[in-house]
């Protein structure tokens, strides 16, 4: 104790000294050191030491207290993607995903989406008007905004756009999505859509991406998707491109954005966004681990497990308003227009099996024609599809349905409990249906499968509608209006009434619910909606879909939860950043 005591008054001693070591002359120094004992010059040097640091400490945390670390600007997001792009145009681009993602980052629309999936001004300055009739929208544009050549803005390219789209000439694949439609010219900055009936959801069409009159007027229909403006792309989104790097025979390697330093939203935090092109999505994760790309454009199911172990990359797992379900067709099928025979096979599916299996648990289970968490959603239809398979088994016994000796499939007098199912040759729709057909085995059904390619399902099944059961998935988009997919209008080609579903009382409430925009009148019309499907089983609702996405952790400002195509997961792209600063709060 005596030995700390002397210690402490050592330290006293030498911090007072280094206090008044100021009073000395220069030349005074060097004697009153003199005086000091070898522990005692120890001391003062530590005495001295702990006051700078105590006082560096000091202001570093006043610092840090009085400060935020804040975005700065700088730095590139490299990402991989599969396939090649060819039209960076949003007349086209929607055909193709890899096109669809890059020209989400260049052009704008009057409207967009944030990340709560609500709409608000983009190219506009505010939400549109609607008329008391519901059927004309008017908008006015900001006058502050550039194309990335440095050309104005105008209500000229608002109204070229959409006419070169509804011109079937162009073959823009949206067409449909303007039929109809009429769009005027007030002055420079405003303009006027005009439908020819009220439509609620159609106020989600105005996302699209507009394109500069000056650039594309000359160009005729006829060589619209052979222009070399599809690949030199001018638009008013956050970035533009940069440079796009070639093979000697013409593929694309890479395509460089840099950021619009006009943006109308405020300048892009990353210098630049790169997107590389990859084959094979196994390609895509090899260029990963060997640091070529920064994030991963997608992520199938079954390749998640090759780039989860790595700890620089974030999994993002967003919501898309698209299910999987198996439509019954009741034209083709004797036993599928039995409701005990359907509602059996409704019970009788075990989705967390195929979840597990087949998506590796990154799905959801669907019961019902519009998923949680839109509009309209009803919590209350979970309840009667649910894995029951000693109910099912009794529905089918109250249909009578029965064993037979010698086989493993039930019968009612001749007929046989045994259907075809047809999907498109979609890895994971025939893992899907080929479970089905192993869960459905199991009481006493006869599953057939037919696998078709794409083309071959469009042309021989889904335009004839020649099909007794179809796995197929549908995006009901940013509003869930279902009318495409439930309302009798649609059971024939072109129409996406894949069940040829008929029902007075589903065609009334779908009709009534897009002509009004009040959210709670649509909302109880849907809820009725979904009631009716669930008690009737034109289909079986199996799995939500998840887009998985993979971004490097560096980057920062991603906070996406919900998207209705893959492509929005670029909707706040000018708020992505790597580098930061510290500023005063």
């Amino acid at each position: 104790m005596e030995k700390l005591s002397q210690i402490k008054e050592y330290i006293e001693q030498a911090v007072l000294g280094a206090r008044n070591l100021h009073h000395f002359k220069a030349g005074s120094t060097p004697s009153l050191l003199k005086t000091f004992s070898n522990l005692e010059k120890k001391l003062l040097l530590l005495a001295i030491t702990a006051l700078i640091l105590s006082g560096a400490f000091l202001i570093s945390q006043t610092y840090l207290g009085a400060t935020d670390k804040v975005p700065d600007f700088g730095g590139r997001h490299t990402e991989g993607l599969v396939g090649q792009p060819r039209f960076l145009n949003p007349a086209l681009s929607p055909a193709n995903n890899v096109d669809e993602d890059i020209s989400r980052a260049i052009y704008s629309g009057l409207l967009r989406f944030n990340k709560d999936q609500q709409l608000e001004p983009d190219l506009a300055k505010e939400l549109p008007q609607l008329s008391a009739d519901q059927r004309q929208y008017t908008f006015s544009l900001r006058e502050d905004i550039t194309w990335h050549d440095g050309q104005k803005f105008t209500a000229d390219d608002v109204i070229f756009t959409i006419k070169m789209i509804q011109d079937p000439g162009f073959g823009s694949p949206i067409r449909l999505s303007w039929n109809k439609v009429e769009v005027s010219k007030i002055d420079d900055y405003t303009v006027v859509f005009t439908l020819d009936e009220s439509s609620s959801p159609f106020v989600t069409n105005f996302i699209q991406g507009i394109m500069p009159k000056h650039i594309w007027e000359t160009v005729e229909p006829e060589k619209f998707a052979l222009s070399k403006f599809n690949l030199q792309p001018i638009g008013t989104g956050p970035f533009q491109v940069s440079n796009i790097s070639k093979s000697e025979d013409g593929e694309i390697h890479s395509i460089i954005l840099k950021a619009f330093e006009k943006y109308h939203l405020g300048r892009p935090y990353l210098d630049e966004l790169e997107f590389k092109f990859y084959e094979t999505y196994d390609d895509v994760i090899a260029s990963y681990h060997s640091r070529n790309i920064m994030g991963l454009g997608y992520i199938p199911f079954d390749k998640k497990v090759y780039i989860e172990k790595t700890s620089k990359i974030k999994i993002n797992y967003l919501n898309l308003p698209q299910y999987q379900a198996l439509f019954f067709n009741k034209n083709q099928s004797d036993v599928l227009k039995d409701k005990n025979v359907r509602y059996a096979l409704a019970q009788s599916i075990n989705r967390q099996e195929i979840i597990d299996k087949i998506f590796f648990g990154f799905a959801q289970s669907s019961h019902g024609p519009i998923p949680p968490g839109y509009n309209g959603y009803n919590p209350g239809v979970t309840e009667a599809h649910l894995y029951n398979i000693e109910n099912a088994k009794a529905l089918l016994a109250s249909s009578e349905f029965k064993a037979v000796e010698g086989s493993n499939v039930l019968k009612k007098g001749e007929v046989e409990l045994e259907f075809t199912i047809t999907t498109n040759n979609f890895p994971l729709n025939i893992q899907v249906v080929e479970l089905l057909k192993e869960q459905w085995g199991k009481i006493g059904f006869r599953v057939n499968l037919e696998i078709l390619t794409i083309g071959e399902l469009e042309q021989n099944r889904l335009r004839p509608r020649e099909y007794q059961a179809l796995l197929f998935s549908e995006n009901i988009g940013a509003d869930p209006d279902p009318f495409a997919f439930w309302h009798s209008s649609q059971r024939q080609n072109p129409g996406l009434n894949l069940a040829v579903f008929a029902n007075a009382e589903v065609d009334t409430l779908l009709e009534e619910a897009r002509k009004n925009a009040d959210p709670e009148y649509r909302d109880l019309r849907y809820k009725r909606f979904q009631e009716i499907i669930v008690e009737d089983v034109p289909a079986v609702f199996i799995t939500n879909s998840l887009f998985i996405y993979g971004l490097n952790e560096k980057i920062k400002g991603f906070d996406a939860v919900n998207i209705t195509e893959q492509s929005q997961r670029f909707l706040d792209v000018h708020k992505w950043y790597v580098e930061t600063k510290r500023a005063v709060k």
